[in-house]
Order: structure tokens, then C-alpha cells, then sequence
């Protein structure tokens, strides 16, 4: 009886590994695909509008929330010295 608990608690636990690998593998999918959805629906959005209304969008959004456009705009300008920096050298 012992013998088939401890084949029993085995075969679980192999089970169970393999649902996690399954998913695992399903959230590295959803990841790329949530990736790649949010940049074609950049790309449209970019092709599908003019720079007016983009920055008119822009500036919405920042009224919206200051303070994700405030911690934007210091990401963005770290990047950017980070990026002048290496080119000076």
C-alpha cells in the first residue's frame, strides 16, 4: 500500500510540474503576443494620424495624468543623456 502512495504522490508531482511548464509557457506567450499587439496598434495609430492630432493626444494625456508624463519625460531624458554621453565618448 505504501509503495503505491509513494508511486501516487510521484506521478503528482510530475503532473503538477508539467502544468507549471504548461504555464509557464502560456504566460511567455501572452507576453509577446500583448508586445507585439501594443506596437502594431502604435504603428497604426501613428500611420493612421498626423502629427497634430498625435500631439494633441499627447498633451491630453499628460493633463490626464501629470504625474505618469512627469516620470515619462525624466525616463525619457535619462535615455537620451545616457545615449549623448556614449556618443562623446
Amino acid at each position: 500500500m505504501a509503495a503505491d502512495e509513494i508511486a501516487a504522490a510521484g506521478t503528482q508531482a510530475n503532473w503538477e510540474a508539467e502544468l507549471e511548464k504548461s504555464r509557464l509557457s502560456a504566460v511567455r506567450l501572452l507576453d509577446t503576443l500583448a508586445r507585439k499587439v501594443g506596437a502594431a496598434r502604435a504603428a497604426h495609430y501613428m500611420k493612421t494620424h498626423t502629427a497634430r492630432e498625435i500631439a494633441v493626444g499627447v498633451e491630453e494625456a499628460a493633463r490626464q495624468r501629470p504625474v505618469y508624463a512627469l516620470a515619462a519625460a525624466l525616463a525619457a531624458g535619462f535615455l537620451i543623456g545616457c545615449v549623448l554621453k556614449r556618443s562623446l565618448r
